[in-house]
């Protein structure tokens, strides 16, 4: 497999990067403390064509393919990885209806999304122990040529801000315990309301907050890939976002050790800088060789995604290695920093917060292990 990107890959990928010290750079810091949703960078996300990165061209998007969104993701996350949470969960809806739904929603939600006049996102999760489960489960019921939702979905990222949400619902009756079948609901609809938003310990920018669906009604040119198909189209998204998500976690760790070798190289102890010190080389040798090689897994992985390949073993691999090594990235390059890496002077405490939550969420309790197993059983 070649890893060398194209000409027009590399051209989307300076791009990123040139977005982010523009846009990004100044007012990571800024946004971590305030957790205001950035309006704003968002509608420049839209001016500069990656909300629809990964939508057809025929349908407003720019058709660059999942190699060059990884790079964009992470070259994202390097400056704020709270922007690329808000761009990933966008595009996981948007792909979404690119691949299950009908040529109606196609024509109808992809030019807006692509061009940001409409933003996205993934309505999955419920506060019991699976969807489908619980006093609060998210119930949808036939009634007349349509259906009717009823109950609450948690954790839902974008959140009040999101124009359209994706949302998997159990259609009763429910032919077992995991079926679930995927609606798209207007954030204007009767009956929607978001929650208090959550205080998340990062990310912050990104909205976190429940639905709570009382008597929503949705026609039924709004079902997804038809009745009781949501449990295979929230595994596949589940695992093409697992992949993004590991790209924003090489981009916290790349920008953590960058900063950690400039640090080490101005700061002075013993008459020397402290580069020069064997523990110093270690700590950011470990950091530089663990995201180096979860990088190479990431641009496999995405370039199976985008061949069209199987991919779901790769992507299950990559997550579960930065879910060992992700936040001993950020533990060895504070390490490095000392007193003033603990500091929220520093970067580090912002990126270690953001690091967690790129690791952390989205992880059902089969996946990635399970999924590992399987595929070398």
């Amino acid at each position: 497999m070649n890893f060398e990107l194209t000409e027009e890959q590399q051209l989307i990928s300076q791009s990123a990067r040139e977005f982010a010290r523009e846009y990004l750079d100044p007012i990571a810091a800024d946004l971590d403390h305030g957790g205001k949703y950035p309006k704003a960078i968002v509608e420049q996300l839209a001016s500069h064509d990656f909300l629809g990165l990964l939508l057809p061209e025929d349908a407003g998007g720019a058709g660059a393919g999942f190699v060059s969104y990884i790079e964009v993701v992470e070259a994202i996350s390097r400056s704020c990885p709270a922007i690329a949470t808000i761009l990933n969960n966008h595009a996981l809806a948007a792909h979404a209806i690119a691949e299950w739904g009908t040529d109606e929603q196609k024509k109808h939600f992809l030019p807006a999304l692509a061009a940001g006049e409409r933003l996205g996102t993934l309505a999955i999760y419920e506060n019991g122990p699976a969807p489908g489960i619980g006093p609060d489960a998210l119930v949808a019921s036939r009634q007349g040529d349509g259906y009717v939702l009823n109950g609450t979905k948690a954790f839902v990222r974008n959140a009040g801000v999101a124009d359209l949400y994706v949302v998997f619902a159990t259609l009763e009756p429910a032919p077992d315990k995991k079926a679930s079948s995927v609606f798209l609901v207007d954030a204007r609809a009767a009956g929607l309301t978001v929650g208090p938003c959550l205080e998340t310990m990062g990310l912050k920018g990104c909205p976190v907050a429940p639905l709570i669906f009382s008597n929503v009604a949705v026609r039924r040119d709004g079902l997804v890939g038809g009745e009781n198909a949501g449990a295979a189209i929230a595994a596949r998204l589940l695992a093409i976002g697992s992949v993004a998500e590991a790209a924003q976690t090489v981009g916290i760790g790349k920008a953590a050790v960058r900063h950690a070798a400039e640090y080490a190289k101005q700061r002075v102890q013993f008459g020397r800088p402290i580069a020069t010190l064997q523990a110093i080389q270690t700590l950011l040798a470990e950091v530089a060789t663990d995201s180096h090689l979860a990088w190479l897994g990431v641009q496999r992985t995405a370039q199976l995604i985008e061949d069209g390949k199987p991919f779901e073993a790769d992507a299950a691999m990559v997550k579960a290695f930065l879910a060992r090594f992700g936040a001993k990235m950020l533990i060895d390059t504070v390490q490095v920093e000392g007193g003033f890496g603990y500091s929220e002077f520093m970067p580090l405490p912002r990126l270690f917060r953001d690091i967690a939550g790129t690791t952390l969420l989205d992880s059902p309790a089969d996946f990635p292990d399970g999924i590992i197993a399987a595929a070398i059983a």
